[in-house]
């Protein structure tokens, strides 16, 4: 124990009173400091089970030494001397476990006292201990039971994102198909009209009145027109004929390089940026570069009256799916973006937003392109910016 008290002669009197007797088992060691000071380092050291302070000492008060070794975070007991009984709640206040009054007690109460303060102090701590223990079991059980739930979370998104990925691929290929089958009618009613056509034409003879050959011209031009969106429906139902060979996508784009400029006009800035050293992909190179047109085309209008209109071509090392090698072609432009409904249906054939309108077999060609090179097509709203296209090809030995 560690007595703070500047009397010698109650240090003494103390010690004489726990000193050890015939037949006592217990044996007490106190130590002794005389001012506040010295008393609050030797509480810091934490070698006493108890201390026993008197209210007021030369040096200070008793009271200011409890207040500021609990706020040091001392827990150790503090027995109290003092003259009064009067003290007994204020003493509690500031941190005491009990009170003693000078010349009040004997030899029983002050062992009594001193055995209680420590017993008392011990399940205190047992208790904050146990509690420090549920806290921490709380805690970390909450933790669990949030990254359990962040999981959760996870994956109910991913699996909503894969079933609508699934739901639009289907749609998409329901489209194809039906898509596909009307192109084959339509091609079989343009070859009719072509033929009629040409009859018609041999038929009137080299010598046509002007009258008559105008219509007929026109009649073959819409014809020609008919032939085009044929072949982008094709296209998109992946059943065109293509001729895939292996090829640089990079190379593709920066031989398009020129045609892709005048395509966007002078105002539209062009950066493009590929990867040195890429593998090639098997593909159709007629399919790849009307791909690039129909992009760029795409990205003109959309940044039509934009400031600053800018697409970026990259050609990328990717992965697919199931982690073999790919290649990127990245598509992005800077105009005003699709809103999440216009994304949905946005390679859906014959589906526009352009003011005016538009065949809306643009976006259907590239992904008709994407799937027919056994690769895919993603486009996505990029914040702030506009529009990214994605397309990924699988990259061949």
């Amino acid at each position: 124990m560690l007595m703070v008290d500047d009397s010698p002669e109650s240090f003494m009197t103390l010690r004489a009173m726990l000193a050890p007797r015939r037949g006592n088992v217990r044996f007490y060691r106190i130590d002794h400091v005389s001012d506040v000071g010295a008393g609050l380092a030797a509480m810091r050291e934490d070698a006493h089970d108890c201390y026993i302070v008197d209210y007021q000492l030369r040096s200070g008060s008793g009271l200011d030494l409890v207040r500021d070794a609990r706020a040091a975070g001392i827990t150790r007991p503090i027995v109290m001397l003092t003259g009064s009984d009067m003290v007994d709640q204020e003493a509690a206040e500031a941190g005491a476990t009990d009170f003693l009054i000078k010349g009040a007690f004997d030899r029983a109460t002050l062992e009594r006292t001193i055995r209680y303060a420590i017993g008392n102090a011990e399940s205190v701590r047992r208790v904050a201990d146990v509690n420090a223990r549920l806290e921490f079991l709380v805690e970390e059980r909450t933790r669990q039971y949030v990254e359990a739930n962040a999981r959760l979370l996870d994956q109910i998104a991913a699996r909503e994102e894969a079933e609508r990925a699934l739901v639009q691929a289907e749609r998409l290929q329901a489209i194809g198909r039906m898509t596909g089958s009307v192109a084959h009618d339509f091609n079989n009613v343009l070859t009719a009209l072509f033929g009629s056509l040409e009859l018609l034409r041999r038929r009137l003879g080299p010598a046509l009145d002007p009258r008559v050959e105008a219509p007929l011209n026109n009649a073959m031009e819409a014809g020609r027109v008919g032939e085009r969106i044929v072949e982008s429906l094709l296209s998109f139902a992946r059943s065109r004929p293509v001729a895939p060979s292996l090829l640089s996508v990079a190379d593709v784009v920066e031989q398009s390089e020129t045609l892709l400029r005048l395509t966007l006009g002078a105002d539209v800035a062009l950066a493009i940026v590929a990867e040195p050293g890429l593998p090639p992909v098997t593909a159709d190179r007629q399919g790849l570069e009307r791909t690039l047109l129909n992009l760029a085309a795409n990205a003109r209008d959309a940044m039509r009256g934009q400031p600053d209109p800018r697409l970026e071509i990259a050609v990328l090392s990717a992965r697919t799916a199931a982690n073999t090698p790919a290649i990127e072609l990245r598509v992005e432009d800077n105009g005003p973006g699709m809103l999440p409904e216009v994304l949905e249906h946005a390679f859906e054939p014959f589906f526009s937003t352009k003011e005016g309108g538009g065949t809306g077999l643009g976006l259907a060609q590239v992904y008709g392109f994407a799937k027919q090179s056994g690769g895919t097509a993603v486009i996505e709203r990029v914040p702030t910016r506009g529009v990214r296209i994605r397309l990924l090809l699988p990259a061949s030995e």
